[in-house]
Formats: structure tokens, sequence, C-alpha cells
């Protein structure tokens, strides 16, 4: 894939444009990835709303009917319902990982294989959550579809 840029004082704002022969897993992934770069949820923290961007957004946790969105070095509480986020997130590379986390594919340094089947899914912010065999079909199959291509 070659990459041109180029500098216009014309444009308001930034303007991307995908040229391709055919529809492949990376130009999707590449026209996800701009689509969602800077999209954002609304989240609340301190009773304050933020608007939290989503590529900033390691993995989401519901406990206890709660929805808690995980960053780099903050939490925050999100409104939705986790299968409203999955649905919500799915192109932008979350996946389930357990009953009660989405995992952004983004963040994830490396799996290692637990006893009992399942796997640990270390972060790039050196937390690491618990994928269970249910779901571990789903990550496997988000990592090949993003190694092809």
């Amino acid at each position: 894939m070659r990459l041109i840029m180029c500098e216009r004082q014309d444009l308001e704002e930034p303007e991307v444009t995908i040229a391709y022969r055919e529809m492949t897993e990376s130009v999707k992934r590449v026209s996800d990835y701009v689509r969602y770069v800077d999209q954002t949820i609304l989240c609340k923290k301190d009773n304050e709303e933020i608007a939290v961007l989503i590529n900033d957004i390691f993995y989401l946790e519901s406990v206890d009917k709660k929805v808690f969105v995980y960053c780099e070095k903050e939490v925050f509480r999100s409104n939705y319902k986790l299968y409203e986020l999955e649905e919500m997130l799915s192109k932008a590379g979350f996946v389930r990982v357990s009953k009660s986390v989405l995992l952004n594919i983004e963040k994830l340094m490396g799996l290692k294989t637990l006893v009992n089947s399942k796997l640990e899914a270390r972060l790039s912010n050196g937390e690491s959550i618990c994928v269970t065999r249910k779901y571990l079909k789903d990550i496997k199959s988000e990592l090949l579809r993003r190694n092809k291509g």
C-alpha cells in the first residue's frame, strides 16, 4: 500500500481519499480506522460528561449493570449497555473477549495461555484481562482478519 500526503490550504478539515483496485481486508481496515479515528463516546467521571476518543479506549467492562471505559490511565463510566457498545464499536476494532468485556484489538500486545482453556490478553498499558473459551474464536478470527491483506 502506498501513502500519498498533500498539504492543501483550501481545506477546512482533513480529507482522506482511498483509491483501490479491489476492496481487500487491508482497504477495509484503513477505511474503518479513518472512519473511527475521531469518533468519541460520551462518558462520565466525577459527575462531569467527557467525550472519550474511541482510539484511546483499551477495554470496556460491565460490572453490576454499569459499564466502565478503561483508557491508558483513567476509568470512565458509560450510560450505554455493553451490547450497545459492542454494536457501535465492532467495526472500530473492538471484540468481545468475555461475557462482560470488550477489548480494543489495537491495544493488544500479546496472548498468554492459562490453565482451564483461557487466555490472558496483555495490553499495551501493562494491564491483563482474561479471554474466556467461549469468545476465544472471536478474538482469533479478528486477529486473523487483521493479518490478512
